[in-house]
């Protein structure tokens, strides 16, 4: 029976554009930790009536860790003396990261100066001239060269050029594979990016057949992919592309992955409420190649407020003309026409303005409309300085100030858009601004959901949040901002209020779609996708609405920390994050606490503790205080300079290293560097400094360090990597420094020779807090390791008997099949925990149950063993919620897949959630070649009596991964 992925990962989803103001859910990257679920503990304040599953990011280019790290060991393997001398070319601080799926480059730049010196000739022209010049690096021939389209060449406040190229071949572009240069105004080649197809043309060649699958059909799979409904409409066909009148689109791409170059549809598709998505379709198979959520979580004279309702400044409504300042055309008829903004009331949740939602242009001839009208009576929260606006009580009462709502979230949106053009943010057309010009202003769907419920009301999936989905720049976004407390919810702690009428919520959104449109790959798709990036999305959006409030005077800051709270309004002037964004390290503040009690703002190790658990939304508060002190060391004007061109700067999927990085790089461009001893300075304050180390961008266990970049000389470490059981040399074992190498073949990594042994050059001696050894069939090893003069570092890493990359196989289980969707039972053996195995917790077709129907999965080891431990992360995966989680188990072992005995069994809870857990066996460990793990329960609460109900575990029960350790 075939299960749909109906309702997976959360409402408010993806560490990317996919964005929300609360909780998120992610794909996450090799060793990205679940992010809570609704029914685990959060932050204060963080939480969300949410219980609406989703499905999250898939991309068949990484579609594990294990096969990731194995192609960097490949493309590290072949790297020859001529590239090994051009990194030590370019210093201590260089940077040279390869894509394991091209070879080619994903990035190289300096953080210590520029690749090149001045030149007078054409941005367009240093980048390509210094890409012909080393082809050792970039392995681009002239054939390769030609394929290169330019896209955009646009210039930022600093004069600096940010050329994008697309690759085509046959007319047909290749799916975000391309180039992308940063240049200098003085014509100095910052960085170039974006992983080029060496061997297009030749690819291309051998597939010059006509797709087998239409635009409609890819359109179609797209659609039933997410559980979504078309909307009706006639198609446009333009060259490759297909446009339906509803706004889906289908456009005809190249798509490269490891095993090669094939066609494919890439689709945008709405198929309604928040399920709104980039897909890739295979032509040829109709196979799924990528998924991306796009939801992050008056006459002209109008009433409007600039901070929200009853605010001490800002908090009374003041007239603004619409008109007046260019917002409306003169001939507007409503607020559907706005020249950045379209605004109704989405009350049905549909995406479409229907008759009755829209607001015509305020103002008449007795002056501005839409005065605010209290509803004081609704909760004990309102109050003169927290003014109600609709009454839970009675579902409907949001209708009295509907028209009120669109407007001021209309007036908002607009104003933010005019102010982040401005310089120093300079967020402009050219750098991929919301405008009605470029066919992307932003749908801004006021009050969303506001009758979807009983009684005229919201719905539970409708409440106590916001969201914006960013596709790529030409498409528009959409802004959902709903109602705050649910009707019949006594235990709510917010205003009963909207979103619309927080300016910190909306500009929060808004500045999604900024951090989406310029933390972006060759072809300008997001690149947000990871953990560590995600959390960074939220916290620049955190940032830049706060830092706009303050600026004009409308939230206080002064000396004394603390003071800087997002969400104030609907919190009753409560903590919506875990902390303010103003509190420095070791500040003493009752709003710098943390959950745990701890005083003062975070550093980098606090990233998964934040909330209690990684999250996006609490991980990054770390980020968002680490940027305000930036603006206090260097005033708001240069830090949001720096922070704006650091993300035009920045790599793929970030880590918050790599923005660092980028930061100092901004600097570098600006002031020739001369800051740069400050920046890291306020880094390595918040435990960002050199020896800082992640394993990649989905790490949600950085290790921090305090300590700014060593002079003086570089040294080599070498050392042998071996079987810790055996004693035998390991080939082919990828070894890197994380945080330093981005996790792929970089500037501080190696491989093996046949003895096992590995050199990495031109290090910075010190002591590095993770030390990677990836290799297939083996546990991923991770150790400090310090460098100096003459040191070495051998490890002996232990056999994974289960690993598919080591030989093991699933040779049965039971229940659903959801490899399609990035998560069948091989996923349980993948060495990754980025990836998992999920099930269902009833029958396959995932009906709600209290009742587990257990699940099973059969690994046949390729050899017969001796067990001595099992290694276990139960956590959820596919983007379930945290109840998703195995809870009670049971381990058998076998030594013919006939007889089965129990070796060990047990209950995990949400403290064994994102981490491997050590069982030894407590029988049958001799002479085993099948191991069996029965799923017997998930993590929810009560669970025989909590289901059906609420949480994700009673719909699906998953299991993330099993390593089996022992002697032949």
């Amino acid at each position: 029976m075939t299960t749909s992925r109906r309702r997976r990962g959360l409402l408010a989803v993806t560490a990317v554009s996919a964005v929300s103001l609360l909780g998120v859910s992610l794909a996450g990257g090799a060793t990205a930790a679940p992010t809570a679920g609704p029914d685990e503990a959060q932050a204060p304040k963080a939480k969300s009536h949410d219980d609406k599953e989703r499905k999250g990011n898939f991309d068949a280019r990484t579609p594990n860790a294990k096969t990731t790290y194995n192609r960097a060991a490949k493309v590290a393997g072949k790297e020859s003396d001529a590239s090994e001398k051009f990194r030590n070319s370019l210093g201590t601080q260089g940077v040279v990261e390869l894509d394991p799926n091209t070879g080619t480059p994903a990035q190289v730049t300096k953080l210590d100066g520029f690749l090149t010196q001045k030149s007078a000739k054409k941005a367009e022209d240093v980048v390509l001239n210094y890409i012909k010049a080393h082809p050792e690096v970039f392995k681009l021939t002239a054939a390769d060269l030609a394929t290169l389209k330019l896209r955009k060449d646009y210039v930022d406040d600093l004069g600096t050029h940010h050329v994008f190229w697309s690759q085509v071949v046959d007319g047909i572009e290749v799916f975000g594979n391309g180039l992308k240069g940063n240049v200098t105004k003085n014509g100095q080649l910052i960085s170039i990016m974006g992983s080029p197809v060496a061997g297009l043309t030749a690819q291309a060649q051998a597939r010059t057949a006509a797709p087998a699958l239409g635009a409609g059909k890819a359109r179609e799979t797209a659609l039933k992919d997410i559980d979504g409904k078309a909307h009706d409409g006639a198609a446009k066909t333009t060259g490759n592309s297909v446009k339906w009148a509803g706004g889906d689109t289908a456009k005809l791409v190249w798509f490269h992955t490891a095993d090669g170059l094939r066609k494919g549809w890439s689709t945008y598709v709405n198929g309604g409420g928040t399920k709104i998505y980039t897909h890739v379709v295979d032509a040829e198979s109709g196979k799924l190649l990528y998924r991306r959520d796009l939801s992050s979580a008056g006459n002209g004279d109008a009433l409007v407020q600039d901070n929200y309702p009853g605010a001490a400044k800002g908090g009374t409504q003041r007239v603004e003309n619409l008109i007046y300042n260019k917002w409306l055309p003169k001939n507007a008829k409503s607020l559907l026409e706005g020249t950045s903004v379209s605004a109704w009331a989405d009350v049905n949740d549909d995406n479409q303005p229907n008759a009755g939602e829209t607001v015509k242009v305020p103002g008449t001839a007795t002056g501005a409309e839409h005065k605010i009208v209290p509803f004081q009576s609704a909760s004990p929260f309102c109050s003169a300085a927290f003014i109600c606006t609709w009454d839970p009580a009675k579902p409907d009462s949001w209708k009295t100030n509907m028209n009120q709502d669109v407007t001021n979230g209309f007036y908002l949106a607009s104003n933010f858009h005019d102010w982040l053009a401005k310089k120093p943010i300079s967020f402009t057309p050219a750098a991929g601004s919301f405008d009605a010009a470029g066919g992307d202003p932003v749908l801004l769907n006021a009050l969303d959901g506001a009758a979807t419920g009983a009684d005229g009301g919201p719905d539970a999936n409708h409440v106590d949040n916001a969201n914006m989905n960013t596709p790529p720049d030409g498409t528009p976004p959409t802004m959902q901002m709903y109602l705050f407390r649910a009707p019949g919810d006594d235990a709510s702690d917010y205003v009963p209020s909207s979103s619309s009428n927080d300016a910190s919520i909306l500009y929060h959104e808004y500045t999604h779609g900024l951090s989406n449109r310029l933390v972006v790959d060759a072809t300008g798709n997001s690149t947000l996708n990871s953990i560590q990036a995600g959390a960074m999305g939220e916290a620049w959006s955190d940032f830049y609405a706060m830092d706009y409030l303050v600026a004009h005077g409308l939230e206080k800051d002064t000396t004394a920390a603390g003071e800087i709270q997002e969400g104030k309004y609907v919190s009753h002037g409560l903590l919506f994050r875990t902390q303010a964004i103003d509190c420095r390290v070791k500040a003493v503040s009752k709003t710098c606490v943390g959950i745990d009690g701890s005083q003062g703002g975070y550093t980098y190790g606090d990233f998964p503790t934040i909330g209690g658990a990684p999250q996006v939304h609490a991980s990054g508060e770390v980020w968002a205080q680490t940027l305000w002190d930036l603006r206090e060391r260097f005033g708001r004007e240069y830090a949001l300079s720096l922070i704006t061109r650091a993300m035009e700067l920045s790599p793929a999927d970030p880590t918050m290293l790599d923005m660092r990085n980028a930061i100092v790089q901004a600097d570098l461009v600006a002031k020739g560097g001369k800051n740069a001893g400050i920046i890291w300075q306020v880094f390595a304050n918040r435990g960002m400094g050199w020896y800082a180390g992640v394993i990649d961008a989905g790490d949600a266990f950085p290790a921090e360090d305090f300590h700014k970049p060593p002079t003086g000389k570089t040294t080599s470490l070498t050392g042998t990597i071996t079987d810790k059981d055996t004693g035998a040399p390991l080939p082919g074992a990828l070894v890197y420094i994380g945080g330093h190498s981005s996790g792929y073949a970089g500037d501080y990594s190696a491989t093996t020779d046949a003895a096992g042994k590995y050199t990495i050059t031109n290090v910075a001696p010190g002591t590095y807090p993770k030390f990677v050894v990836a290799s297939p069939g083996y546990e991923l090893a991770v150790n400090p390791v310090t460098v100096k003069a003459g040191s070495s570092a051998s490890y002996a890493v232990r056999r994974n008997w289960a690993a598919a990359s080591g030989g093991g196989v699933v040779a049965d289980f039971n229940g659903p099949d959801f490899t399609d969707f990035g998560c069948g039972p091989g996923a349980a053996i993948d060495s990754a925990q980025g990836t998992g195995w999920g099930s269902t917790t009833g029958d396959d077709a995932g009906t709600p149950t209290g009742t587990m129907i257990p699940k099973h999965i059969d690994i046949k080891l390729p050899a017969k063993v001796t067990i001595d431990s099992f290694k276990v992360d139960p956590s959820n995966v596919c983007g379930d919620p945290g109840s998703s989680s195995t809870g009670q188990y049971r381990i058998e072992t076998s030594a013919d897949g006939a007889t089965w005995a129990t070796a060990q069994e047990g209950t995990f809870t949400a403290a064994n959630r994102g981490k491997y857990n050590v069982l030894t066996p407590t029988g049958n460990a001799a002479n085993v070649q099948y191991v069996r793990v029965w799923l017997l329960s998930p993590q929810v609460p009560d669970f025989p009596t909590a289901c059906p109900g609420p949480f994700g575990g009673c719909q699906f029960t998953d299991f993330t991964e099993i390593q089996v350790f022992g002697k032949k």
